[in-house]
């Protein structure tokens, strides 16, 4: 029985305009600058992945440099973009609504993010979502940013539940990926980048055109 629904924000219960192009060309540029190898590193590269070739070449001693160090670098740059967009962030409709009927059911809920606090926070009070959250996990809060499952292992730790007692909500290849990861079903909803077919090609176990029909998909697996 699902006793708890994690949320992925933007895209899935947000829009907003974000220059993921121009993020990750900077984040790139940043290492080039500190003398790693940025050679198979494009602006479609996920911001972990990136991170993580960077810790490697440290590990390998390829680069002599802190990874803790430069990970505060990048996700300051990281906040700075993502305070810029979230100005113009909105709720997706029936966003709000869906969320509450599902507090009333005694449903609980959590976010977890690949933006930083501040992004996140600034996102979600301007559309009114703050307080339906009795979790919410930034890439502050975890190891590592999805895809890995880490954001979702310590939500089940958090929650206190087992894997089968959660939902992962999100619009994103790499929702499915971390949920795939931390062996925790996931339901897709296809109003992100991502079409419904892809993502059931990519794995996910339910999928939604929209976040209001999801209420009625929890009941189906009660």
């Amino acid at each position: 029985m699902i006793r708890a629904v994690i949320f992925d924000v933007d895209g899935t219960l947000v829009t907003f305009t974000f220059d993921i192009v121009g993020t990750r060309s900077a984040l790139i540029g940043e290492l080039l600058g500190r003398g790693y190898s940025t050679t198979n590193l494009t602006t479609t590269t996920l911001t972990q992945v990136i991170l993580d070739s960077a810790k490697e070449q440290i590990d390998s001693g390829q680069v002599k440099d802190d990874y803790q160090t430069l990970r505060s670098r990048v996700y300051s740059m990281l906040d700075r973009f993502e305070l810029d967009s979230a100005r113009e962030a909105k709720p997706i409709h029936g966003t709000l609504k869906t969320l509450k009927a599902l507090r009333l059911s005694s449903m609980r809920l959590g976010a977890l993010t690949n933006s930083g606090r501040a992004g996140a926070t600034k996102v979600l009070k301007k559309g009114g979502l703050m307080d339906v959250f009795e979790l919410i996990l930034t890439r502050d809060d975890v190891p590592a940013m999805k895809p890995k499952p880490d954001g979702i292992l310590r939500a089940l730790d958090l929650f206190n539940l087992s894997k089968d007692e959660l939902l992962c909500v999100g619009d994103s290849v790499i929702d499915i990926q971390a949920a795939d990861a931390a062996g925790v079903r996931v339901a897709s909803v296809a109003t992100g980048n991502y079409s419904r077919e892809r993502l059931l090609a990519e794995g996910a176990d339910l999928i939604m055109s929209s976040i209001s029909e999801l209420p009625a998909l929890l009941r189906t697996l009660s």
